[in-house]
């Protein structure tokens, strides 16, 4: 029985077909465009209507486009079980918001700790491609996001297993970073590629990319050197213009051996999220977001049931029902008397006053002991939390530097969630502007989306979500990044 990935992104769908497994045997993959205006899920909808009535898949795996989906490498002290299960389900709660999500574990080493992915949609996201799939009649069993595909594609090979090396994989427009210490994964990032590959530009973003993941790793203070750049998904003529940089930083770069049986057409670097997402290990927790989906909306999951049973069941609650409606018939009718006599005390006119002026004084108190509990919570919360003073924004335009402006969005006083814009009309450091913010001292965690770039302005644009530091804050030890 053949087993089907389907990848969705922006520009197209990605599918692959095979045996899935911890070395998957992949025999046939195919890439269906999808027009670049309209309504993205009709888009995909179609492509993968034509792809069912050529090719009828009884039940798929899809794994969402990063766009759509969001990531989160953890480390957490080693364990197994059921205290496992806990610690992970702890970060997932923390970090997941409103969103559908789901862990699987990466790697795990008794010294160095277990390596978790977090991933997480939009409710409606998923909703709106299982009901696209329910409507052609394609069974979904699985959802994916492609981090996790990556990760398992970095970990199963035994070539880089004790290296402390950066991979670059490149997929469509954008570029995934992992930065692995001795085959265990620190840290992860996805960056917007806005040169033409092959151009002096897009060798500069690379470089700037590369020296961002150094810059970070240097904050650990670890003793092990970054020796090694290892890419894919990207033509070797395309890449030449980054290499002459990447050695002026005592790095060696060398293409990454993809180590999995590929026997369809085409070269197997541009298929790495479909290859990824074939990549299956049952002894190890993986991420599915379709039963959380299904948990978070109460949904039925109805199973299939022997006639025997259907007619078993209801005959013994007959006979049931016949015993306990002769006892209950015979009690009722001792009761009846009872009953009527309060009604006739409950429908007395005095009864009946003296009830709704004391149900009055109820609700006012009730009202009054709500309005005092919703100030002592604000209150509590607001001391908690540092105001967003002028010298608390100096203080963040500042660590931007003269080349950056920083536009303040919204401020919630309730949870100290603080959101702004951070402008600049050259690229954006990423990972040197967020340690800058970092050594501020004022966020206790900062997360944040890629930069855009503003045709009519000129213009790039990065999007943070930052929590000021309250007194309540506790200090969670973790290193790990966010793809959005």
């Amino acid at each position: 029985m053949s087993d089907t990935v389907i990848v969705l992104q922006d520009e197209c769908i990605l599918t692959a077909s095979g045996k899935a497994g911890k070395l998957p045997k992949i025999d046939r993959v195919s890439r269906i465009p999808i027009e670049p205006f309209g309504d993205t899920f009709e888009q995909w909808k179609a492509a993968l209507k034509e792809y069912n009535e050529e090719y009828l898949p009884k039940s798929l795996k899809i794994v969402l486009p990063a766009s759509y989906s969001s990531a989160r490498i953890t480390q957490v002290p080693y364990a197994v079980g059921r205290q496992l299960s806990k610690m992970a389900k702890n970060v997932v709660d923390e970090h997941k918001g409103e969103d559908i999500a789901d862990y699987s574990v990466v790697q795990s080493d008794k010294k160095q700790g277990v390596c978790l992915c977090c991933g997480s949609a939009q409710n409606d996201v998923i909703k709106q491609i299982l009901d696209f799939c329910t409507e052609l009649k394609i069974t979904v069993k699985e959802i994916s996001i492609p981090m996790e595909g990556y990760l398992k594609l970095l970990s199963q090979s035994r070539v880089y297993k004790n290296k402390t090396a950066i991979f670059l994989l490149f997929e469509e427009n954008s570029v995934i970073s992992v930065l692995y210490k001795e085959g265990m994964c620190l840290y992860t990032t996805r960056s917007r590629i806005f040169s033409e590959p092959g151009t002096l530009n897009f060798g500069t973003e690379i470089v700037r990319s590369i020296s961002g993941m150094m810059q970070f790793y240097a904050t650990t203070k670890s003793e092990t050197p970054i020796t090694d750049v290892y890419y894919t998904g990207c033509l070797e003529d395309d890449f030449e213009v980054s290499i002459e940089g990447i050695k002026n930083m005592n790095l060696n770069v060398r293409k990454m051996k993809i180590d999995i049986p590929f026997q369809a057409k085409g070269d197997p670097q541009f298929w790495l999220s479909c290859i990824g997402g074939m990549i299956v290990d049952k002894k190890k927790k993986e991420i599915n977001l379709l039963p959380a989906w299904k948990e978070a909306n109460k949904e039925e999951v109805i199973k299939n049931v022997d006639i025997l049973s259907h007619i078993l069941v209801p005959l013994a609650t007959l006979g049931v029902c016949m015993v306990l409606f002769a006892a209950v018939t015979g009690w009722n009718l001792h009761t009846q008397g009872q009953i009527n006599d309060v009604n006739d005390w409950i429908n007395d006119e005095q009864v009946q006053a003296a009830y709704q002026e004391a149900n009055a004084i109820q609700q006012k108190s009730d009202k009054l002991a709500e309005a005092q509990d919703q100030v002592r919570q604000m209150t509590a919360n607001l001391d908690t939390y540092p105001d967003l003073t002028k010298k608390m924004i100096s203080t963040i335009e500042n660590a931007s530097g003269r080349d950056m402006e920083v536009h303040i969005k919204t401020m919630d006083a309730d949870t100290g969630k603080l959101t702004f814009d951070a402008v600049s009309q050259k690229v954006i450091d990423i990972p040197t502007y967020v340690q800058k913010l970092q050594k501020t001292g004022l966020f206790a965690s900062l997360d944040y989306t890629g930069y855009t770039y503003q045709s009519q302005e000129k213009t790039y644009s990065l999007a943070l979500s930052c929590i000021l530091k309250s007194d309540e804050t506790e200090t969670e030890i973790e290193t790990g990044g966010a793809e959005n």
